[in-house]
């Protein structure tokens, strides 16, 4: 994988997990002032299940962020990658 594609995963990944964190929140937000209880779950304006939603982009969040320690951790199994494919061409 070349450096510069890494980094815009990296970036992808960083951006991904702040915005399925600020629509849990916003989600939150319209659990508050869209249902008449707390223990609503379905919005009064929108028909949506808004409870299953915030669960949808809190584990989409945790998804990204798994993926972004798992870039992490094996960047350098990553980026070799490529150099080591070039090597063995060079070789032949």
């Amino acid at each position: 994988m070349k450096k510069t594609t890494y980094i815009i995963i990296l970036i992808l990944l960083i951006i991904g997990i702040l915005l399925f964190e600020f629509m849990a929140v916003n989600s939150m937000v319209s659990l508050t002032y869209e249902t008449n209880e707390k223990a609503d779950c379905i919005s009064l304006i929108s028909g949506i299940n808004l409870c299953k939603a915030i669960k949808k982009f809190h584990l989409l969040a945790l998804i990204f962020g798994l993926t972004l320690i798992g870039f992490l951790m094996y960047r350098d199994q990553l980026l070799n990658q490529i150099e080591e494919i070039k090597k063995d061409k060079d070789t032949r």
